[in-house]
């Protein structure tokens, strides 16, 4: 004997202190507590509800997206030519003024001039000295050339400055039908009106010379 009382006995199974459980059965939670039909239905409904937002993401996905028409091009600003206002081209031609179409070319003792009485002829081809631009040439023969600035007819002599004299390339007037022409070896001036006699010269920018170094184009009928 020990004189010491014997320790109580404990309960099979459970744990003591703090914060202990009993381990022999779960503690009851929402599920265990809950009819099972409900629980069911709940799950149902969870399960339906997915479902639901899939169909609604896959048909948004689904779905045809608007095309996008593109632009209309914009109008261009240049139109062509029309019939009544031809362009230069290679055949028989009259010149007149920018600003008076009764008005034409012709020979003035050998000169080039404007006159409202006589029309001139020109025949148009192929420069003599760049078959890109133009030479002209008079019914009788003469080329239209430069000399000493001015313009004049002349017989060829079939030299290489003769041929750029007489060579004359087109640039765009400022209206439909009319024309500029750019001297080929004089490639900063070009064939300017003063007065009734015509020159090449350099232009100034000004809206005058632009208007006097410009041409109607007219066939020869």
């Amino acid at each position: 004997m020990t004189g010491q009382a014997p320790e109580p006995q404990r309960p099979a199974g459970t744990v003591y202190g703090r914060g202990g459980v009993d381990v022999r059965e779960p503690r009851p939670g929402l599920l265990t507590r809950t009819h099972p039909a409900v629980t069911a239905l709940v799950c149902a409904g969870i399960v339906g509800v997915l479902a639901l937002g899939y169909t609604i993401w896959r048909a948004a996905a689904d779905e045809p997206q608007p095309r996008t028409q593109p632009p209309a091009p914009a109008p261009s600003s240049a139109a062509p030519p029309s019939p009544s206002r031809p362009r230069l081209a290679a055949g028989s031609w009259l010149l007149a003024p920018l600003d008076d179409p009764d008005t034409h070319l012709t020979s003035a003792n050998g000169f080039a001039a404007m006159a409202p009485d006589e029309r001139m002829v020109l025949v148009a081809g192929p420069g003599l000295a760049d078959p890109t631009c133009f030479s002209f040439r008079a019914e009788d023969g003469r080329y239209l050339r430069h000399f000493d600035y001015r313009l004049r007819f002349d017989a060829t002599d079939d030299s290489d400055l003769f041929r750029n004299d007489a060579t004359f390339c087109p640039q765009p007037g400022p209206a439909a039908g009319t024309v500029r022409l750019t001297s080929k070896n004089y490639p900063d001036h070009v064939v300017h009106r003063r007065g009734t006699e015509l020159y090449i010269d350099e232009p100034d920018g000004s809206a005058t010379f632009t208007a006097d170094s410009s041409f109607q184009v007219q066939p020869a009928s």
